[in-house]
């Protein structure tokens, strides 16, 4: 109760002053402090229990997990199945999946995938073998990744197999693949969701097939009685950028409901008008984004080098001018190598 309200100094009283413990009592009081962000605390106590249950183990797993350290969640899901002997089940498994597609370790996912395999994980709980095939294909295996769901008998894939291969295919740019899949699951009888459609879309944007990214975006609409969000609209205005074709992605831009537009909607035509050198439109949208955000850099940089490459120069001094009036910075970029 006192750790439901995040209450932890009065949960640790109890605790504390309670002349007998179980493993569920520690389980509650790790589960609390993780709740309320707690997590060093409560690996402390997780480090004073004598007897661990699985349960134990993963409750600190998956928190090291959400707060991004997949580091520690690996390390500890290792130890508890090394040195502990402590068997994982289906929810240890979908707790760590995440940390090891975060790392892109190929070599865990494949040992994850003997321990799913040794422990018949797969024949029992279909949320497994999604998220394996999720898994294999963001640690780079879009071959395992896409075995995996040719081996699963049709009536068992649901939704999330299907969403998870095209979205693989889409990660990998095999566009052709994932438009080809995702029309396989239509033909299924499964109904596409929201997710579906983003896939395919940002495969045809990456793809550069722009009439079928225009069709599926058509479908979601009419046929489906899908709400396109914030997602579906930037893929559908990178795809039209991408093609040189501003005008047409500048009024899907301005058809975006405004309690769900954002600046980044604009700042990825303002990066097609300056591939394309578009000063007109180019303008147009760095004007849309100051009203939206004043003191971002990169648009006054991008603005700029389109107006360069159409032998503007004056006009790019004065840009460099108003930066520096408005302070404005730009963030540095950085690498994951």
């Amino acid at each position: 109760m006192y750790s439901s309200w995040g209450l932890l100094v009065s949960a640790a009283e109890v605790f504390d002053k309670m002349p007998h413990t179980s493993i569920v009592t520690w389980n509650v009081f790790i589960n609390g402090l993780i709740k309320w962000g707690q997590l060093d605390f409560a690996r402390s106590v997780f480090d004073r229990m004598l007897i661990r249950s699985v349960v134990s183990w993963t409750l600190v797993i998956d928190g090291y997990t959400r707060v991004n350290k997949p580091l520690k969640a690996l390390a500890l899901f290792r130890k508890m199945v090394e040195v502990d002997g402590i068997e994982p089940n289906e929810v240890t498994l979908l707790t760590v999946f995440p940390a090891i597609a975060s790392l892109g370790d190929i070599k865990m996912c494949r040992s994850v995938h003997g321990c799913v395999e040794k422990r018949g994980f797969n024949a029992v709980d279909i949320r497994i073998v999604n998220s394996l095939i999720d898994l294999y294909a963001k640690c780079g295996c879009i071959e395992s990744a896409s075995r995996l769901f040719s081996e699963m008998p049709e009536w068992r894939k649901n939704l999330v197999s299907w969403n998870s291969v095209i979205s693989g295919f889409a990660i990998f740019g095999m566009v052709r693949e994932a438009v080809e899949t995702f029309e396989r699951m239509e033909k299924a009888g499964v109904r596409p969701n929201h997710v579906a459609f983003l896939s395919v879309l940002s495969a045809c944007s990456h793809g550069g097939l722009v009439e079928e990214g225009l069709e599926f975006f058509g479908k979601m609409v009419n046929d489906y009685g899908l709400v396109p969000d914030v997602k579906h609209y930037g893929c559908v205005i990178d795809m039209l950028g991408r093609a040189g074709r501003l005008e047409e992605a500048e009024k899907v831009a301005l058809q975006v409901p405004r309690e769900v537009a954002n600046d980044v909607i604009w700042r990825t035509l303002l990066g097609a008008c300056s591939v394309h050198d578009n000063v007109e439109i180019g303008q147009r949208v760095t004007k849309k984004i100051l009203e939206m955000e004043k003191g971002h850099g990169g648009d006054y940089v991008l603005m700029s080098n389109i107006l360069a490459g159409v032998g503007r120069f004056k006009d790019v001094e004065r840009l460099r001018e108003m930066i520096d009036k408005r302070n404005a910075f730009k963030l540095p970029g950085y690498s994951l190598v």
